[in-house]
């Protein structure tokens, strides 16, 4: 029996998650491999109904199919592939596994849409971008079924590195919270702010994606006895710079400012 995933605390508010998941592999899959819950990790059939899974031959539309290896994504996908990029650069088919679910009430949708690619996986399929969370991970390193929710797997933590900026802010933000219809978290950092303030966000989003709400206007968050800070509204809309491509929330100080030199605030203190 595969354990669901639930939320820690029933959020108050409705979310309505996306996930799109695409698997690539060379050739049309192979064998007819039935998809049983046990072996592949789905908590029940309810949830893999959920589901969409789409195959797209790179023939239909060799651009489209190409964007996915170039530009940006390219980057991306050298930097967490490795050797493996060649697998990338081989694939002449995707499969588009997709949920939406509205008002979710637990987090089964993406159990179940995990499952789906463990099962493409055994039948061909070879590398993974949760796009999302803009993640390329090699099917044999996804988290094995059964395992429990691990956020840290679903969310990513990008620090985006800027020389052209005189002031040294740069943004420290997650991908992947619209996975848990939740708003994905930024804040304006220096280099040696980014340990302390890495650790707040991944945090907070660990706390978010399990059902907590963040309180409006405001939402404080324990630093150390006597350090708060607050996620506040995304008034300087950082996350359409970012292209985070949902909600954002911010991370400052309790008098609003951003985070840059909290690290050696904090060590002065």
């Amino acid at each position: 029996m595969i354990e669901r995933w639930q939320f820690a605390s029933p959020p108050g508010r409705p979310r309505d998650p996306q996930v799109a998941l695409f698997v690539f592999g060379k050739g049309p899959l192979s064998g007819d491999a039935e998809l049983s819950m046990e072996r592949f990790g789905a908590p029940s059939k309810e949830a893999l109904a959920g589901i969409g899974v789409q195959t797209i031959d790179r023939a239909r539309d060799a651009a489209w199919f190409d964007a996915f290896r170039s530009g940006s994504l390219r980057a991306i996908a050298t930097q967490d592939l490795g050797p493996q990029l060649a697998e990338l650069d081989a694939a002449d088919h995707v499969h588009l596994v997709s949920a939406a679910p509205r008002a979710a009430v637990d987090l089964t949708y993406l159990q179940a849409a995990w499952a789906i690619v463990r099962w493409l996986g055994a039948r061909g399929g070879g590398l993974v971008l949760d796009a999302m969370a803009m993640q390329f991970v090699p099917i044999a390193h996804v988290q094995g079924a059964g395992e429990p929710l691990d956020v840290r797997r679903e969310v990513r933590v990008v620090y985006e590195t800027n020389s052209t900026r005189p002031d040294r802010a740069h943004a420290l933000h997650t991908r992947g919270m619209k996975k848990f219809g939740a708003p994905d978290l930024v804040a304006l950092c220096t280099d040696d702010d980014v340990p302390l303030v890495g650790q707040a966000i991944t945090e907070l989003a660990d706390q978010v994606a399990r059902g907590s709400d963040l309180a409006t206007p405001k939402h404080a968050v324990e630093i150390a006895p006597g350090v708060r800070w607050v996620a506040v509204a995304d008034e300087h809309h950082l996350g359409e710079l970012l292209q985070l491509n949902n909600e954002a929330r911010v991370l400052v100080d309790e008098s609003g400012h951003d985070l840059m030199g909290v690290a050696r605030a904090r060590h002065q203190n």
